[in-house]
């Protein structure tokens, strides 16, 4: 931005000087060249020079009063709607300093240079000076409005902010800056930050809203090349750092060496929870960019990192129930098993994310999302199959897990729970794991054959896109054509043994798994 105010100042400059020269030039030619005695009232008339310069006074004060009432007007407003750290920005920028010292030293020096001029006196130099900056005065006056109206402009501060708190690690990283003060610094701009994304969501702003969200993963990178190099008095934090959290868990803080993840994670989940119910489609901004954290923090081994956003991950999900958000419920699952497909190396947190799904499924039910179970079944079995395939040591661990998963209460039978067992039935059988997939037939004894046979329809005939545009938009009872013989075979093993039923009417209208896809 500042590259920018200096290529419209030089461009303004140039302009102004060229065309001025240009008009005196054409003038001083038709004149014919007239000396400089012709041409001044030095000696001549300096009451004169007196009426020439109080325009320019008279311009710089007008000047100043516009720049001064904008300056008082944009900033406190722009400030209340975003975030009060802008008018501290505003007052530090390098730039705004130049201009507004500029303006002021301009107009006191025409009017210093007006005061002095005397019936025997002239100062030519003075008076060329005044000219200069007069007409330098209003070169710059149009690329600093532009300057000022991107400065206020929120994706701008979003960048500001970002920089600044990289600046900070980066000289703490070097020992150009205390810790404690380093600390301290970095929590009020992350605070900021969060509050640029929370009262963009109070005004359904979201594209300010994602670019904050993203400028605090982007925070997280950054951190990430530093964090080896940092000293060790960084990570220590107390109880003015975290009001609130017990001395347990500031010391837990401490030993893992994830303050400044925590407060990153902190500032997502605050604007998390007011998308709730402000602006729920952004919420999926929030998961995601929570998975990138997870996998980036995966990718250099930072398992306390790693941990702490799956932990995140679970908030998401708990206020998202308490919520009762079906859509914030769908798009942290989807992200959260996107997570999953790449714990595939390491069994035991993939067997700890198969507890958390079985989890908040039973947490659902308490808030009466009936939907919510059966996509945590959906989504458990991609995770199992992505396990399977990586000869991950988890996986009969998290086949045990979605077993576990009910898919009837009573007479109630859930479709979808019995649709996703079937899937996985089935690519169990195709890879010739069948002591395995005669656990999920086991599971299923309990399913009557008519209920066998419409979910076995509906699977082998359902398309890959949904029919409505949702944020998934794969339809989750879709099976890749090359495995739909062993999910047949499967199901036809299980309704081998059970008695023969009605048969089935095949419903001419979309079937009730348009649920299947989930919200849009």
């Amino acid at each position: 931005m500042r590259s920018a105010f200096v290529k419209s100042l030089v461009a303004a400059f140039v302009a102004f000087s060229g065309l001025f020269a240009l008009e005196f030039f054409l003038e001083w030619r038709h004149w014919g060249y007239p000396g400089l005695s012709q041409m001044s009232w030095v000696d001549v008339n300096n009451s004169k020079l007196v009426d020439v310069l109080s325009p320019m006074a008279r311009a710089y004060n007008n000047v100043l009063a516009m720049l001064i009432a904008t300056i008082g007007l944009a900033i406190p407003l722009t400030a209340n709607m975003h975030t009060p750290k802008l008018i501290d920005m505003f007052l530090r920028d390098g730039v705004n300093r130049v201009v507004l010292t500029f303006m002021a030293f301009g107009a006191a020096h025409v009017l210093f240079v007006a005061y002095i001029i005397g019936p025997e006196f002239a100062p030519t130099w003075a008076i060329s000076l005044a000219v200069i900056f007069s007409i330098s005065g209003w070169a710059i006056l149009i690329p600093y409005f532009f300057y000022m109206m991107r400065f206020l402009d929120p994706s701008r501060v979003i960048v500001r902010l970002r920089e600044e708190t990289e600046r900070i690690v980066e000289k703490t990283a070097h020992r150009h800056a205390e810790p404690v003060g380093a600390q301290h610094e970095i929590s009020l701009r992350l605070a900021q930050l969060g509050t640029i994304v929370i009262k963009s969501l109070d005004r359904e702003d979201r594209d300010v809203a994602r670019e904050g969200i993203w400028a605090i993963k982007q925070l997280l990178d950054h951190y990430e090349t530093c964090k080896p190099r940092m000293p060790a008095a960084w990570f220590k934090v107390d109880r003015a750092d975290f009001v609130g959290l017990s001395d347990e868990a500031l010391d837990m803080l401490t030993e893992s060496n994830t303050w400044y993840e925590m407060k990153c994670g902190l500032q997502l989940e605050l604007g998390y929870l007011r998308a709730l119910s402000k602006a729920s489609d952004t919420v999926s901004s929030f998961s995601d960019a929570n998975r990138v954290i997870a996998s980036r923090a995966l990718a250099r081994g930072d398992e306390e990192a790693l941990r702490l956003a799956i932990r995140f991950f679970n908030n998401y999900l708990r206020e998202g129930m308490k919520a009762r958000n079906l859509r914030a419920v769908y798009d942290v699952f989807h992200q959260y098993r996107r997570l999953g497909r790449d714990l595939v190396e390491r069994p035991q947190l993939l067997r700890e994310l198969g507890q958390h799904f079985a989890y908040y499924a039973g947490m659902s039910r308490i808030y009466g999302m009936v939907f919510a179970p059966q996509l945590a079944a959906f989504d458990l079995g991609y995770v199992i199959r992505r396990a399977y395939e990586a000869r991950s040591a988890a996986a009969p661990d998290l086949l045990a897990t979605l077993l576990e998963l009910p898919h009837r209460h009573g007479s109630d039978v859930h479709s979808l729970a019995v649709k996703a067992k079937l899937i996985l039935g089935g690519f169990l059988l195709e890879n010739k794991l069948e002591s395995d997939a005669a656990l999920v037939r086991d599971n299923l004894r309990d399913v009557e054959r008519a209920e066998i046979e419409r979910a076995r329809h509906e699977l082998l005939s359902a398309n890959r896109s949904f029919f409505e545009v949702t944020d998934r938009q794969l339809n989750l009872e879709f099976v890749p054509p090359e495995r739909r013989e062993p999910l047949r075979q499967f199901c036809d093993s299980l309704v081998a043994d059970r008695p023969s039923s009605p048969r089935l009417e095949v419903p001419a209208v979309p079937h009730a798994s348009a649920a299947s896809a989930g919200p849009r």
